[in-house]
């Protein structure tokens, strides 16, 4: 047989196929490859997945806390709103709030109940349903979160020594859990699943379907004495305080010389005791960033275009401002003002016992006007000191060109107009139970003295609010106390004096001047409490499991 042939192809095929086998080699290199990384980024998935849901899961046993904690804070704002008498809203400290009869809060979620006004006594308790304190989240954790609170006093009448009672405070925060969340599931870790279901990570100890954790804090609460930073101050606003004009606030001294010229404002000599103090500061705000030559104190929310305040700006405003009573004149009073001339009504002070008057209502408009001057001495007939205090059961309003004036000059017999000295001149007082309205010329205070005109809004019994509108045409000297009043000044003079009231709004460009001068005469913003903390613990009891402490 002939030598195979080095050229015939066809015995080449019939060789074994190395590449072949290589290549089968290769794949399957590959395929195992392939399986190792899906096994390892199935088992990252894994451990990530696990990991997300345990930290979802604290992130919400953390949430519950929180919304606890929001609940406790509720109940104390409550209880120092309505212990202060300075709600916050001004319509009730416990809006929201029911009350149902029971010395002690039960450890659910109670129901019914009728409308809190005040706070629980022994035999009553307050509650915040969870509808009020739900809130809506996002990011780790659940997305939803609800509180509800229990005030009460643990059925006892615990008191300091001042007679403050104490407060039980108890709040649940729950944490809620969409039905099949990834924060529903348990790890496949057995010890890990034990862990999560005994410290409650996804249980809701307080019972009922929802699913998530829930925690409870319990609060002792004690009134605690917070005197007050203030003490006197000349412009104070119970609730919203606005500056809209391009005036300023200060102060000065009509009773010093080196703080006044002759007892008058004089810029040069002003001084920076203009403090504003806001009980509620909801709203407020120095619309043009008006300068302040003193300090700002408030509570609330923080008070806007403050750039100008040169003195201190502070929070919480803790101050007590007290109620203005009407009189409790019984007799030695007319029931008419004199008339003479006309349409000119004049009154003349008495001399040592004030003139009393008691009226329906001053309502004086055209060229009507009221002129108070000082008694005269019947010897002498030269003006004495006199004082008038005028009771005006309702409205006391001006408009057109009618106003009130308190005179500096007099004539005596010879026709002479004499300067009455200060010490000489009339004090009156108004003690307003209407609105107020002083258009046109106002009240005139002729003598520049802001204690020589005292005007008082008297509170309604009732606690309503009544309105003071001063728009008269030139400056307003002396005292307005009306707390329950929304006072508005819309002139271009300036206000010297000072200024209590419910709402206070400056919409013209007159400037404030506080007057020192009138520290005595202001009320004392008295020293208050305040409920605070006097033990705070985490309530772990689990009505659901039978454990109750």
């Amino acid at each position: 047989m002939p030598p195979p042939d080095p050229h015939n192809k066809l015995n080449d095929s019939m060789k074994p196929d190395s590449f072949t086998t290589e290549r089968g080699s290769v794949l399957l290199v590959a395929l195992l490859t392939i399986t190792i990384l899906t096994l390892i980024c199935a088992t990252s998935l894994y451990v990530t997945s696990q990991n997300a849901n345990a930290g979802m899961q604290t992130a919400s046993w953390q949430q519950a806390l929180t919304g606890a904690e929001s609940g406790v804070d509720a109940a104390i704002r409550a209880l120092n709103e309505w212990n202060n008498g300075n709600p916050v809203p001004a319509s009730s400290p416990w809006a929201n709030w029911k009350t149902n009869p029971g010395a002690t809060a039960p450890a659910i979620q109670p129901a019914g109940g009728s409308t809190a006004s005040t706070a629980p006594d022994s035999s009553h308790y307050n509650y915040l349903p969870s509808s009020a304190l739900a809130l809506t989240m996002q990011g780790e954790g659940a997305t939803t979160v609800s509180t509800w609170v229990t005030i009460d006093t643990a059925g006892t009448t615990f008191q300091d020594s001042s007679g403050n009672q104490w407060y039980r405070i108890r709040s649940t925060g729950q944490t809620i859990f969409p039905t099949n969340s990834v924060m529903t599931r348990v790890s496949n870790n057995k010890l890990d699943d034990i862990l999560r279901n005994t410290i409650a990570l996804r249980f809701n100890r307080k019972g009922g379907a929802t699913l998530g954790p829930s925690r409870t804090v319990e609060v002792i609460a004690k009134a605690v004495l917070v005197p007050s930073r203030a003490g006197t101050m000349g412009i104070v606003s119970r609730n919203t305080f606005t500056m809209g004009g391009n005036g300023y606030i200060d102060s000065f001294d009509s009773s010093n010389p080196l703080y006044s010229t002759n007892g008058q404002y004089v810029q040069s000599k002003h001084e920076s005791h203009g403090d504003v103090g806001i009980l509620n500061s909801t709203g407020s705000t120095l619309n043009n960033g008006d300068y302040v030559w003193g300090n700002l104190t408030y509570t609330g929310p923080a008070v806007q275009h403050t750039q100008n305040v040169q003195g201190t700006i502070s929070t919480p405003f803790n101050a007590t401002v007290p109620s203005v009573s009407a009189p409790n004149w019984t007799s030695g009073y007319l029931t008419a003002l004199p008339t003479a001339h006309g349409n000119v009504t004049t009154i003349v002070g008495g001399q040592g016992n004030p003139a009393l008057y008691k009226v329906s209502s001053i309502n004086l408009s055209g060229h009507q006007s009221i002129v108070i001057q000082p008694a005269t001495d019947p010897v002498t007939n030269l003006p004495v000191p006199s004082s008038v205090e005028i009771w005006v059961t309702g409205d006391l309003s001006t408009s057109g060109n009618a106003g009130i004036t308190q005179v500096n000059t007099y004539l005596n017999q010879q026709n002479l107009v004499l300067q009455i000295p200060k010490a000489d001149q009339v004090h009156v007082t108004y003690y307003v139970e209407g609105n107020i309205n002083l258009a046109g010329n106002s009240i005139a205070n002729q003598d520049g003295y802001a204690a020589d005109l005292l005007l008082y809004g008297v509170t309604p019994t009732d606690g309503s609010t009544r309105t003071a509108y001063i728009a008269g045409n030139g400056s307003f000297i002396g005292l307005v106390d009306a707390p329950a009043y929304d006072t508005t000044y819309a002139g271009n003079g300036d206000i010297m004096g000072a200024v209590i009231a419910n709402t206070l709004t400056i919409q013209g460009n007159g400037s404030l001047h506080y007057d020192q001068a009138l520290n005595t005469l202001l009320p004392a913003l008295n020293d208050t409490y305040t409920y605070s903390f006097a033990s705070w613990f985490e309530d772990n009891s689990d009505p659901a499991r039978g454990i109750i402490y």
